[in-house]
């Protein structure tokens, strides 16, 4: 704790060091670099007023006049001033510091932004000739929009460095004293952050090393007087827990005795160390049997081979044994551990799981199948009865063919749709494994459309499909087709004569499916309940189109198991528009 305060200290100073070297060193940048804006500011002012009292041709013939001479006199008296007059191309015709000076600058930093047509240049360098840091300002010459030469003022450094060097000084002094005091006071916050926990972290872990002792912490600080008798209060209450959990286990009991599963272990030496109620019930033992050798209380073969078998590998086992007496059977799932102490010492765990009347529903499951089955094979038997009287000579009267054959086909296909049907809405399928393969949504609709051509021959209807003849859409083929299959078929047959169904798809934020008719519509009511299993609008007219019930459900259903919604938006006597949304590819 103490190291870990320590580290936190270092850390603060160094970091509040960085802070307040960082703050120096920006300060003064910036003055700096102000400060030579102002220069440069001065240098220029002074240099366009020269310009504007010199005669521009005397860069043109290099030569001054009595009153040109005097003026520049004037105007570098400054020693720490410079004046440098130069022709068009760089060269030096006047140095008011070497008189001497004739050679080109055109290889100055200020010169070439002169020469490449800039307003002004300037540069901060060593002068190669003064050796000292100047600052340098140059300004272009014109006549008549043609550049004739260029003036340069430069200044020694040295004249504002002082400045600086006052300002930093300053600044130095200033930050300084508000760092020391911001410092102190983050010290101050780690401080006070950290006396919690010195004070509380040794009562902690003396309340854990000796859970039956009461601690308490006697502090007076304002700020941490609610988390001291908070610590005070838990230490009391926890005392007060553990000495109750040890003088006692008749809670542990209580639960054993509640559990709905059998519990046994057995120790070392082979005695039933702890056996609970529903176990005595499953092994049908006598409650005090607790305490005897295992296989003289248990009677099950299959059960004391599981235990020697764990107690000689010293591993675990998991298993489905069968318990048989002269009248009952009891199926478990028999779990069993091997659980090893210190030294030598050992216990083995038992847990049993009745599973007797598990295997009972399911086997009421399996029946209930086979009934069903039987009930769909009684009309198929149906079927093939009329088959056998029209082969036998039915089949000769054209009205009685007809009339069996319509019979025959419709009670087939509803039987056929209705076991479809059923086995789709039986599949679950978070459980089971589809491929994903990619839909070309304009020739997939197109192709279901086709079972259905016979039906919209006869109503007369119009299909429009919307969608981009291009898209694709990758998703579970086996989930996706029952989606579109029904919805199409239930837009068909609900249609009225004459009438138009749009079918449109495409991708925005998701993918949408949208099938809207203009049949009979869904009043609001019938809206809540249509995608429940065998729920009909109008029963009548679902049964003369074929219908079941079950398409709008398995809609509901797969569109779910896809990860979209369906919705509904329809109105009684105005048609109805299904819209299915499906996350993208």
């Amino acid at each position: 704790m103490k190291k870990r305060q320590r580290i936190e200290y270092w850390l603060v100073g160094i970091m509040m060091l960085a802070l307040f070297a960082g703050s120096v060193l920006l300060t003064n940048y910036f003055f700096k670099k102000e400060l030579l804006t102002q220069q440069e500011e001065y240098l220029q002012k002074k240099g366009t007023l020269i310009l504007g009292q010199l005669s521009p041709d005397l860069f043109l013939t290099q030569h001054f006049s009595s009153q040109e001479k005097k003026l520049i006199e004037h105007y570098t008296t400054d020693k720490n001033e410079r004046l440098t007059l130069m022709n068009a191309k760089g060269d030096i015709f006047y140095d008011s510091v070497d008189s001497a000076l004739h050679e080109s600058r055109s290889n100055r930093p200020e010169v070439k932004a002169i020469l490449s047509g800039a307003d002004f240049g300037s540069a901060l360098r060593k002068s190669t000739t003064l050796k000292e840091e100047l600052l340098y300002l140059a300004l272009p010459v014109d006549k008549n929009g043609e550049l004739i030469g260029i003036i340069r003022m430069s200044e020694e450094t040295t004249q504002f460095s002082n400045s600086i060097q006052s300002f930093r000084r300053y600044i130095l002094f200033t930050l300084g004293i508000l760092f020391l005091i911001i410092t102190a006071f983050v010290f101050l916050l780690i401080h006070q952050k950290n006396e919690p926990l010195v004070t509380v972290l040794p009562v902690l872990k003396k309340i854990v090393k000796y859970p039956d002792e009461a601690r308490s912490i006697i502090q007076d600080s304002p700020e941490w007087n609610e988390l001291y008798q908070t610590v005070n209060l838990l230490s009391q209450q926890m005392s007060q827990t553990y000495l109750a959990y040890t003088s006692t286990d008749e809670q542990f009991h209580a639960l054993l005795d509640e559990l709905m599963i059998g519990v046994f272990i057995i120790d070392v030496d082979g005695k039933l160390q702890l056996i609970n109620p529903k176990m005595t019930e499953i092994l049908m033992i006598a409650e005090n049997d607790s305490g005897k050798d295992y296989f003289e209380v248990i009677k099950e073969p299959a059960l004391i081979h599981l235990i020697h078998q764990v107690i000689t590998e010293k591993s675990s086992v998991h298993q489905e044994i069968k318990l048989t007496d002269s009248l009952n059977e009891t199926i478990l799932d028999m779990s069993l551990r091997f659980i090893e102490e210190d030294g030598n010492d050992y216990q083995v765990l038992g847990i049993a799981y009745d599973l007797t009347r598990v295997r009972q529903l399911e086997k009421i499951q399996k029946d209930f199948v086979s009934n069903v089955s039987h009930e769909l094979k009684t009309p198929v038997t149906s079927l093939l009865g009329f088959t056998e009287t029209l082969l036998d000579g039915a089949k000769d009267d054209p009205e009685t063919l007809t009339q069996f054959l319509e019979i025959m086909q419709k009670d087939a296909l509803r039987l056929q749709q209705l076991i479809q049907e059923i086995l789709q809405l039986s599949r679950d399928g978070k459980n089971i494994s589809y491929d994903d393969q990619e839909v070309a949504l304009f020739p997939f609709t197109q192709e279901i459309l086709r079972s259905y051509r016979k039906v919209i021959k006869e109503k007369h209807l119009t299909i429009e499909i919307l969608g981009d003849e291009t898209i694709t859409y990758t998703t579970k083929y086996e989930l996706f087709y029952p989606i579109v299959k029904n919805l199409i078929e239930n837009a068909i047959q609900y249609s009225q004569s004459d009438g138009t169904i749009t079918i449109n798809f495409g991708l925005t934020d998701t993918f949408f499916f949208i099938v809207k008719d203009l049949g009979i519509g869904i009043s609001l009511e019938d809206q809540e309940r249509i995608f429940e299993r065998f729920y009909r609008v109008d029963k009548a007219r679902s049964r003369h189109s074929g219908g079941t019930g079950l398409g709008l459900s398995i809609v509901h259903n797969y569109t779910e198991l896809l990860g979209g919604t369906v919705t509904i938006d329809s109105h009684l006597g105005l048609g109805s528009t299904f819209i299915v949304r499906l996350p993208k590819n």
